[in-house]
C-alpha cells in the first residue's frame, strides 16, 4: 500500500496586492449524523494495489470543467481549484460543491455564508495550477472582483455567487448545497480536465492536451 495521499492545496492570499499562500490547516469541524460504515470497492487488480489511487484514476476519466471556489474571510480570499462542482436545480436554482474535509476552506464554509464558483477558461490553466498551489513563474497574478461581498476570480468563463443552505457528509469530503444569487457567463472556451491533466476542445476529430 502507499503511503496516504496529502491534503489538496489551497490558497489564501489578500483582496489586493501580493499572493500569500498557504497549505491546508486542519480538517473542518463538521458533525454528520447517520454515518454509513465503510465498504470495499470491487476494483480490477491490474489497476494496482492501493484502491484509492485505482478509484480515483477511473474517477478520473469523467471529463470535466475546472472551477476555483472562494470565500471571503474579512479581508483575505480563502478558496482552491476543483472540479467537483455540479448544478442541482433550475427551480429554486441550486448548485453543489464537494470540498475536502482537510482544507482551511471546508471549516469557513457553513450554513448562510456564500461562496463564489469561477468556471475557469481554456487559457488559465496557469491561474489553476496558481490556485492548486502549483504557481509556475509565468503565472498571472490573480485579480479579482467581488459581487455580494464574494470574491470571484476575473476573466473567467463564468460565475456564480451561492448561499450555502445545507451541508452533508461526503466521506473524506463535505458537500454544500447553495442556492444561487448571482450567475454571469461570458463568450469563450472552457477549460477542460480529464485523466489527471488539463485538455481542450477541439474539433469533432479529437481532443487536443493544452
Amino acid at each position: 500500500m502507499s503511503e496516504r495521499p496529502t491534503p489538496p492545496s489551497e490558497f489564501d492570499l489578500p483582496l489586493s496586492g501580493t499572493a500569500v499562500w498557504a497549505g491546508p490547516d486542519g480538517l473542518g469541524d463538521s458533525s454528520f449524523d447517520d454515518v454509513p460504515a465503510p465498504q470495499a470497492v470491487e476494483l480490477p487488480p491490474e489497476l494496482g494495489d492501493d484502491p484509492r489511487i485505482a478509484l480515483r484514476r477511473t474517477l478520473g476519466m469523467f471529463a470535466t470543467g475546472v472551477t476555483v471556489i472562494t470565500t471571503r474571510e474579512r479581508d483575505q480570499v480563502h478558496g482552491m481549484t476543483a472540479n467537483a462542482f455540479m448544478s442541482v436545480s433550475l427551480e429554486p436554482p441550486l448548485v453543489l460543491i464537494s470540498v475536502d474535509r482537510r482544507t482551511r476552506l471546508c471549516g469557513l464554509l457553513y450554513g448562510g455564508r456564500n461562496f463564489g464558483v469561477s468556471v475557469l477558461a481554456e487559457g488559465q490553466a496557469a491561474l489553476s495550477d496558481r490556485f492548486a498551489g502549483r504557481p509556475t513563474r509565468d503565472a498571472p497574478e490573480p485579480r479579482f472582483e467581488v459581487v455580494h461581498d464574494t470574491p470571484l476570480v476575473e476573466g473567467a468563463l463564468a460565475h456564480f455567487v451561492a448561499n450555502i443552505v445545507r451541508s452533508y457528509w461526503g466521506g473524506d469530503h463535505s458537500l454544500f448545497l447553495g442556492r444561487v444569487e448571482y450567475a454571469h457567463y461570458g463568450e469563450g472556451t472552457p477549460l477542460l480536465f480529464h485523466g489527471g491533466r488539463y485538455e481542450r476542445l477541439t474539433p469533432p476529430h479529437g481532443t487536443a492536451i493544452v
